[in-house]
C-alpha cells in the first residue's frame, strides 16, 4: 500500500497510475480532511511509502510521517524509463483501499481489487 495526500492536479493522477503501474495499492488521503482523520487512516492503512506533496505533508504532520518513507513528487529520484513489469499481478490483487466514514464515525477501509475497475470500465463502455 501507498498512501498518497496531494492536492487535485495532474501530478496526483499522475501519482496513482504510477502506483498501478508499479503493482503497488493506493489509499487516497486529502489533504482537507481533519488531521485526527487522515492520522488515523495513516495509522490503520500501515502504508509502507507516502507520497505527499507540500499540502499533504502539512496535513499529515511531521509526526505521523515518522514511520514511513516519504517521496515529494517534485523531487522524485532519477528513475528508469521503462514500464514496470509485475507479471505476478493479476485481477484479483488490491488496487487501492478507500476509508468511509462507517457507521460508528471511525473510518473504515474498504478494499478494491484491480478486478471491480476493470469490471466499472466495461460495464459503463469506456
Amino acid at each position: 500500500r501507498v498512501a498518497i495526500c496531494m492536492q487535485r492536479s495532474a501530478a496526483l493522477v499522475v501519482g496513482l497510475l504510477a502506483i498501478l503501474k508499479a503493482g503497488g495499492a493506493y489509499v487516497p488521503l486529502d489533504p482537507s480532511y481533519p488531521s485526527e482523520r487522515l492520522a488515523h487512516i495513516l495509522a490503520d492503512a500501515a502504508p509502507r511509502i507516502v507520497l505527499a506533496d507540500a499540502a499533504g505533508r502539512a496535513a499529515l504532520g511531521e509526526a505521523a510521517l515518522v514511520s514511513c518513507t516519504v517521496l515529494d513528487p517534485a523531487t522524485l529520484p532519477a528513475l528508469p524509463d521503462t514500464n514496470p513489469s509485475v507479471a505476478e499481478l493479476t485481477a484479483q490483487h488490491l488496487a487501492y483501499v478507500i476509508y468511509t466514514s462507517g457507521s460508528t464515525g471511525i473510518p473504515k477501509g474498504v478494499m478494491v481489487p484491480h478486478r471491480a475497475i476493470a469490471r466499472l470500465v466495461i460495464n459503463n463502455g469506456y
